[in-house]
């Protein structure tokens, strides 16, 4: 009786092994597609300490500084600034920004190059903090105008961010000086270009 039982078990787990070990395979499958751009915001900020103000006619007002004002030292200056931010939404990899621009000048050739600032840096994506962007962060427009090119490495969490001001005679870039009463009349127009390769 013992036996019959034992031998009833044992073909009971054989038939429960073969249940296990059979199945069926089902295909998964998804596709996702290539993203790849650069959104630039540009913020303007009508003196130190003020709410940044969104720009959204990039080509028609972009950077528009106004008219300069001039100081009792009969250098011209400005209390506003400019910021981009340049966010990179990829899922490709090895991407850089590249920075150039035009002359900041006008119509007969007069420029602003050395006495615009340009700050290069990175902002964290989680805490929103500032940091320096690699070396030579902190330049002249006339440097800037042929930046190397910002790599995803160099951005990883992160965002680009770029301020332009005008000098104001204390703390400006090397290389970068207050406009001087010496600078012919006229408007000055420039472009700045942010491309993202490949």
């Amino acid at each position: 009786m013992k036996k019959i039982i034992f031998l009833g078990a044992a073909g009971l787990a054989l038939g429960l092994a073969s249940l296990c070990f059979a199945g069926t395979s089902i295909r998964v499958a998804a596709t996702i597609g290539e993203t790849h751009q650069i959104n630039v915001v540009l913020n303007r900020v009508a003196s130190q300490g003020a709410t940044p103000t969104l720009v959204s006619d990039l080509t028609g007002t972009g950077m528009d500084f106004g008219t300069l004002v001039k100081g009792a030292d009969n250098n011209f200056r400005s209390p506003v600034y400019f910021f981009i931010d340049a966010p990179v939404v990829s899922n490709k990899t090895g991407w850089t920004i590249t920075h150039t621009a035009t002359d900041f000048a006008n119509s007969a050739g007069n420029n602003l190059n050395a006495n615009t600032n340009v700050v290069f840096e990175k902002v964290d994506n989680l805490t929103n903090s500032e940091l320096a962007l690699g070396n030579n962060y902190f330049t002249s427009y006339a440097a800037a105008k042929t930046k190397s090119a910002i790599t995803q490495a160099e951005l990883a969490n992160a965002r680009l961010r770029i301020y332009y001001s005008l000098a104001s005679g204390a703390g400006d870039a090397a290389g970068v000086s207050v406009i001087t009463a010496a600078q012919p009349t006229g408007n000055y127009v420039g472009t700045v270009t942010l491309t993202l390769s490949p």
